[in-house]
């Protein structure tokens, strides 16, 4: 019995243990399966996982959606005129001046024309115009002759072209001028502008191209078209500026008025038409 007891023992310690083994065999199998499997998934990422699960493969991303865009339409343009202007007061007076003297000899017309024009050049210069304000720019010498061919005398005429940047006082310096040759005085023509025109030129310009794109942007909606890019631009001559009105001086001998001017701009712009 006591045997029978030992070998039932030992039977069943063998069972026991081939049990354990097949166990442990069963255990390091699937370690092992899952060590490889691990090892699958982990090299070939998530879809060999969800292969291996069972699962079907994720579908692929779908592609951007594409956004519908103007295009040009192919060599389509459209081309504007624009025009701008701009108001501005004028700041400088510019006019034609001078002497005109007879005599019986040419050299003494001459010499009276010379005496005339140094007496004006210094009023000009006594009342603050520069030197380099006044220019001459008209000088004769010629015979005075009656209906039949005769020579009569001689006259002399010199002009000068002055400029004034005062027109506060300028009614004053034409009178004064006026008063220090007499009678032989010569005043021919009168101009008002501006010294710097530039900026108003500028903001013309702009103007002119605003003007442009209004009117681009209404012809290419009318033909069911959208205005796209500046193709050409093209800078017409500038026009000079344009007297609009008169505003009086202060009071003085010589009543001067500047009045207001124009400076004026015209632009061709040419646009891309898209769709």
């Amino acid at each position: 019995m006591i045997g029978d007891a030992r070998r039932g023992s030992k039977g069943e310690r063998t069972m026991a243990t081939t049990r354990g083994r097949q166990a442990a065999l069963a255990t390091g199998g699937l370690a092992v399966l899952g060590g490889a499997l691990a090892g699958v998934v982990l090299a070939t990422g998530g879809a060999a996982a969800a292969k291996v699960a069972g699962a079907p493969a994720p579908a692929p991303a779908p592609a951007a959606r594409a956004v519908a865009a103007v295009a040009p339409v192919a060599g389509a343009t459209v081309t504007v005129t624009g025009n701008g202007s701009v108001t501005v007061v004028p700041d400088t007076l510019t006019l034609q001046i001078g002497a005109t003297t007879n005599a019986p000899t040419a050299v003494g017309a001459l010499d009276g024309n010379d005496g005339a024009v140094t007496r004006l050049q210094s009023v000009l210069r006594s009342a603050g115009v520069a030197a380099s304000d006044m220019q001459t720019s008209d000088l004769q010498l010629s015979a005075n002759t009656n209906s039949r061919g005769t020579v009569t005398g001689y006259q002399a005429s010199d002009q000068l072209t002055v400029t004034m940047h005062q027109l506060s006082s300028a009614g004053a310096v034409i009178d004064a001028a006026a008063h220090a040759v007499g009678n032989d005085v010569q005043i021919q023509g009168i101009t008002f502008s501006r010294a710097d025109t530039a900026p108003y030129e500028r903001a013309a310009r702009t103007a002119a191209v605003h003007q442009a794109a209004t009117e681009a942007a209404a012809l290419a909606a009318a033909a069911g078209d959208q205005l796209g890019g500046v193709v050409k631009i093209t800078d017409e001559v500038a026009q000079p500026p344009e007297v609009l009105g008169a505003t009086p001086s202060r009071a003085a001998a010589v009543p001067v008025q500047a009045g207001t001017a124009t400076v004026s701009a015209q632009v061709q712009v040419v646009y891309a038409l898209v769709r």
